[in-house]
Parts: C-alpha cells; sequence; structure tokens
C-alpha cells in the first residue's frame, strides 16, 4: 500500500522492534505509577475489617487449548482494578494443564496482595470447585462468597434443556418466572429461609399456595408471598406427571442449594465480567498472543477501565440513552446504556514516556560504543572490588584483630608478653684461654650442618629422576606413556611436548626476524654493484683482507 501512494512507510519487523524497545517500556512506566496511586486510594477507601474483592479468570481461548489466563482482583468498593495476574500454560506448578491457571492466579494474587500489606476481608468468585477447596485450607480468615448469577445460570441451562422435549410442554411457559423467583428469594438475608421459598416454587407450578406444612420437602414456611391469584388451571403442572418429577430435579439440585446459602446478597463478580468484555478490544480470543504480548495488552486494558471508574465515581459521566436488546444465542434481554466519553489521558502519557526511553536508549547505546560502564554494572564492580579487598584487610590485621606480630609475641595491641611480665638478664662469664667461646662453637655448627647438606644434595641426575617420579605419582604413568584423551595417561609428557614446539617455533619466528634485515641490506648490495659494474668477490676479498 505505501509503495503504491508512494509512502515511505515502516515494515513489519521495523514496528515490531518499535514496540517491543520503545513502545512497551513506555507503557510499564506508566502502568507501575498508576497502580500505586490505585492501591493508595484503596487503602484510603477501605474500611477497618479489609477489602472486599472480586476475583474471576479470563482465558485468551474459547476452546479447551487455552495458552494464557488473566485473573482479576477488582475492589467492589471503589470498582477500580486493584491487581491483575496473568498466568501461561507451560509456567511451573501448571505443567500444561490449562484447567490449573485460574486456581493458581487466586493463591498468586492474595499472596502479592497480602504481602503489600493489604487486609482483605473477603473475596466474591464463581462457583469452581478448586478455588473453594484452596480458600477453604490455605486461606482460613478470608470469608469465601459465591457469585449468585453463576449459580441461577446453570438452573437457566437446565430449564431450556427441559423445554425442547415433548413430555415437558410447560416449562418453557414457568422458565422466566422461575429465574424471577430465583433472584427475588436471593435478596433474603436469612439464606435457609430463602431456599425454602425457592423450594416452594414446586408447589406454585402445580397450583398450590398454602398449607406447605404438608409438603415434606418444604419447611418453616405455610404459605407463598403473593397476593391471590384468579382462579386459572392453565399451564399448570400434575405433580404426579413425569414433567413435575424432571422440574423437581432441577428446583432440588444439592449443588444449587449448596451455593445458594454461601451466594452473597451484595457482592458479587459484575465488575470482573464488564473488565473481562473490556479484554476483547484489546485482545480478542480469536487473535493469538504471545504471553510477553499478552501482558502488556492486559496493562492497556487497566489502564482503560481505571480510567473510567475513576470518573464514574466523580460523576462526570452522563446517561446519553438507554434500549432494550435480546442477547445473542440466549433467552433474555438485556439493557444496554451509552453514556458520554471519557478522556483517556494515559495514553497522553505513554507518547510523553516514549521520548524518554529513547534518550535512555542512546545513552546507553553510546555508553557501550565507547566502552563506558552504567551506573548498574559500576555500582557491581566497585562491590566486587570491595569483596575482593576485605580479606586482604583482614590478613594486614585491620583494627580491633591481632597481627602476625602481636601473636608471636603471645597477645595483642597493648598486651602484656612474657619478657616484660618476668624479665631475666643473663651475666656474661669469662673464657679460659683453652676452652673455645661460645661463637666458635655456633660456627662448628654451622659448618657441620653445611657439610650434611651438601652430602644429601642429590645430583642433576637424582633431581631429574625425582621429577619423574612426581610425575608418575601424578598421572598414573611416566613422560613416555601414551595419552589417551583428555585426563588420561601421558597428557603432561604431550602437553609438555606441545609446549617445547610451540617455544620452538617462537624462537625460529624470531630468528627469521632478526634475519631479515641482513638479507634486506645483502640484496641492496648487490644491486648496488651490478648498477656500478664491480664483482661481487671483489668486496669480500676487501673485508678479508
Amino acid at each position: 500500500m505505501g509503495k503504491v501512494l508512494g509512502l515511505a512507510l515502516p515494515c513489519s519487523s521495523t514496528m515490531r522492534t518499535q514496540l517491543v524497545h520503545v513502545i512497551m517500556p513506555a507503557v510499564d512506566i506508566v502502568h507501575q505509577n498508576h497502580m500505586k496511586r490505585v492501591e493508595d486510594i484503596v487503602r484510603a477507601a477501605s474500611t477497618n475489617r479489609g477489602v472486599n474483592l472480586a476475583v474471576d479468570g479470563r482465558y485468551d481461548s474459547p476452546g479447551f487449548c487455552a495458552t494464557n489466563c488473566t485473573v482479576t482482583f477488582v475492589d467492589i468498593e471503589t470498582n477500580y482494578v486493584l491487581s491483575v495476574v496473568n498466568m501461561e500454560k507451560n509456567e511451573r506448578g501448571i505443567d500444561g494443564a490449562s484447567c490449573k491457571m485460574e486456581k493458581e492466579g487466586v493463591r498468586r494474587g492474595l499472596d502479592g496482595l497480602i504481602a503489600k500489606q493489604f487486609k482483605i476481608n473477603s473475596i466474591c468468585t464463581d462457583n469452581d470447585a478448586k478455588i473453594s477447596k484452596m480458600m477453604r485450607e490455605d486461606f482460613k480468615s478470608i470469608a469465601h462468597y459465591l457469585d449468585f448469577w453463576h449459580i441461577v445460570k446453570l438452573i437457566k441451562k437446565a430449564l431450556r434443556e427441559l423445554g425442547k422435549l415433548k413430555k415437558c410442554p410447560n416449562i418453557n411457559y414457568w422458565r422466566q418466572h422461575l429465574i424471577n423467583h430465583a433472584y427475588h428469594v436471593h435478596k433474603m438475608k436469612d439464606r435457609k429461609k430463602g431456599l425454602q421459598y425457592w423450594n416452594s416454587s414446586l408447589a406454585h407450578v402445580t397450583g398450590r399456595h398454602k398449607d406447605f406444612h404438608k409438603v415434606h420437602f418444604i419447611k418453616e414456611i405455610r404459605r407463598c408471598l403473593h397476593e391471590k391469584l384468579p382462579c386459572s388451571r392453565e399451564n399448570e403442572i400434575d405433580r404426579h406427571s413425569e414433567e413435575f418429577g424432571l422440574l423437581k430435579d432441577v428446583i432440588l439440585k444439592p449443588t444449587f442449594a449448596a451455593g445458594f446459602l454461601r451466594a452473597s446478597t451484595k457482592k458479587n463478580t459484575s465488575p470482573c465480567e464488564s473488565f473481562n468484555s473490556l479484554i476483547n478490544l484489546y485482545a480478542p480470543k480469536r487473535i493469538a498472543s504471545t504471553p510477553h504480548v499478552y501482558r502488556e495488552k492486559i496493562k492497556l486494558v487497566v489502564l482503560h477501565s481505571n480510567t473510567i471508574s475513576a470518573v464514574d465515581q466523580v460523576g462526570l459521566r452522563e446517561e446519553k440513552s438507554s434500549y432494550v436488546t435480546r442477547v445473542r444465542g440466549r433467552d433474555t434481554l438485556a439493557v444496554k446504556r451509552k453514556k458520554t466519553p471519557v478522556d483517556h489521558y494515559w495514553r497522553r502519557e505513554v507518547w510523553d514516556e516514549v521520548a524518554g526511553v529513547i534518550r535512555e536508549r542512546k545513552d546507553v547505546a553510546f555508553l557501550e560504543r565507547n566502552n563506558i560502564p552504567d551506573s548498574n554494572r559500576y555500582v557491581a564492580a566497585l562491590a566486587e572490588e570491595m569483596e575482593e579487598e576485605e580479606p586482604e584487610k583482614r590478613r594486614d590485621g585491620e583494627e580491633g584483630e591481632d597481627s602476625d606480630v602481636s601473636v608471636e609475641l603471645g597477645g595483642g595491641y597493648e598486651e602484656e608478653v612474657d619478657s616484660d611480665s618476668n624479665p631475666h638478664m643473663y651475666p656474661i662469664q669469662p673464657n679460659d684461654g683453652n676452652d673455645s667461646g661460645p661463637g666458635e662453637e655456633d660456627q662448628e655448627k654451622e659448618a657441620k650442618a653445611l657439610e650434611m647438606e651438601e652430602e644429601e644434595e642429590p645430583s642433576e641426575s637424582e633431581w631429574a629422576k625425582s621429577e619423574e617420579d612426581e610425575e608418575v605419582k601424578t598421572t598414573g604413568r611416566g613422560s613416555k606413556g601414551r595419552g589417551r584423551g583428555r585426563g588420561g595417561r601421558g597428557t603432561t609428557a604431550k602437553r609438555r611436548r606441545v609446549e617445547r614446539n610451540s617455544m620452538e617455533r617462537e624462537e625460529e619466528e624470531e630468528a627469521e626476524e632478526e634475519e631479515q634485515p641482513k638479507k634486506r641490506r645483502a640484496r641492496r648490495q648487490r644491486e648496488y654493484l651490478r648498477e656500478s659494474g664491480e664483482s661481487e668477490e671483489e668486496p669480500v676479498k676487501r673485508t678479508k683482507k
């Protein structure tokens, strides 16, 4: 396209290089500064009990072969993304199983927030058994709630499948009513009583609205909460029919009952779901990315999401319009709201940081080109030099330590030695003429010692023999043995021969260098004689005379 228009556009490799070495470092700087501000805001807004978080994971593939997983931690009070953990399938502890990424991401995220001195009161997640077990065993001090939308979603799916059967003609009529009733009883603080009202929906679809004490699966309640309904037997389900039995299995499902009791009335994972939908703008599931590029895209999503949350808290966004639409692939309606656009100032901050990154790259290139160490390498070199000097100072005798001289004298500095505490003077006695003095005796002893050393001193042949013996001890064989590879027998002799040959070669090269000026001088002399007409023998005879 650039060639057709006559424009000098950069190629793909140049763009990739600029992204990796210029744009991504600038994004890292802006993201790091932004997260510090977010952490300060969340700490200031949190109560004494701690922070309440919504946690959810998002995979980068719609199938079962995901490579990356993003686990998001959103503060429910401020709606800020407090932390994001990006997991890769090939990391240690996951071992290629993509289903383990979300659980490990939740663990790492909680450990990271606790390390930053965040007090976590509770978290709200989807109905994942692996996460529930981990929270029950490893994070007992943190309350774990479930998101009710993920729980009732299974009921929706089961009722939709029943409505497709010919033997269940009335399920499609009651399906949306049952879902609305589930959300209504979910608002009750008394979870056990709310669960009984959910079970009472089985009696309601059969036309029974009171005297629930006669129904064995309904306890603690007597009648329905609604007012008297008109008498109409249309779409009622016979409690002795097969349709009622299938509906009863769905309504009284044990997993739904357990999830209903653990679901929170005020906490949900909707902020995380909004964040996951925003990821599709930067990292769609249909487009694969490397882990490094995927992490950088998620940082852009964090900046985008937190900017919108900040403007919503201040109240600067106004709703322009709203409309109801049917969700594609589902039998539900959704309300879409359009608000005023947001000024994403972080994009300008990234471009401002790009100039600084370019200057830093030029400085690093200049230092490398001129062999000048940068600050980090200079500090490391100084540390190594100081470590090397410390043992030498200790050997020389630092302050507070005893030197070699003080140890020999029997103490440290300013300490008394034996000669100071018990001085003794030996008198000098005169010698007779016949007796030899102490000086003569010492001279005789030294002479005898020298004679003994001369007798014990080996000859040159003995020295050579001793060297061969040492070689045999070290190598296992004499210098005449054959070398058998690296570290085998005869390697020292072979090494010595190689060294001797190299030394001889060096001597020959030096001799040739010394002879070259003589040869040049002789060649010039012959040329001069040819030009003058004299023979080469005459100057030789002159030199002999």
